[in-house]
C-alpha cells in the first residue's frame, strides 16, 4: 500500500458531516430533567456538583453545553425532540452540516427562540 492508498483511504471513510442540536420552536433552548439526568450520567458529573443546581424552573447550565457535543447529540437522539426538550419552551432538533463548516465556522442564530445554524463571515463595522 503506497502513500496515496492511505490518504484515500482515509478520504472515502472521513465523515461528509457532523451533527448540531437547534431549539426549533419559538421560546429557548433547555433540556429537560430526563435529558439532563442522561447527560450528567453520560459524563459522569455528580448531582451534587453546583453547575448542576437547579433555581426555580430549571437549570441553566444547558445553554453552557457545545451544541456539537456527542453526548447531548445521543441524548436528543435517543429521547426525541419533546422529550429532551424542556417541553415549556424548546423542542430540539439534531441538523446534519457539511463537515466543511467546521473549519469555515459556524454560529447559532436565534429569532424569538427558534433556531438556525449559519456559516460565519467576515464583518467590519
Amino acid at each position: 500500500m503506497n502513500q496515496n492508498d492511505i490518504i484515500s483511504t482515509v478520504e472515502a471513510t472521513a465523515p461528509e458531516t457532523f451533527k448540531i442540536v437547534i431549539n426549533a420552536c419559538f421560546g429557548e433552548f433547555g433540556l429537560s430533567d430526563e435529558a439532563i439526568a442522561m447527560f450528567r450520567e453520560r459524563k459522569g458529573i455528580a448531582d451534587t456538583e453546583p453547575q448542576w443546581q437547579a433555581d426555580t424552573e430549571r437549570p441553566t447550565y444547558a445553554d453552557e453545553i457545545a451544541r456539537d457535543d456527542a453526548d447531548l447529540i445521543a441524548v436528543v437522539e435517543a429521547l426525541g425532540s419533546k422529550k429532551a426538550g424542556d417541553a415549556r419552551y424548546s423542542a430540539l432538533k439534531v441538523v446534519e452540516v457539511p463537515m466543511w463548516l467546521r473549519e469555515k465556522g459556524w454560529h447559532i442564530e436565534e429569532y424569538d427562540g427558534s433556531e438556525h445554524i449559519a456559516e460565519d463571515h467576515q464583518t467590519w463595522r
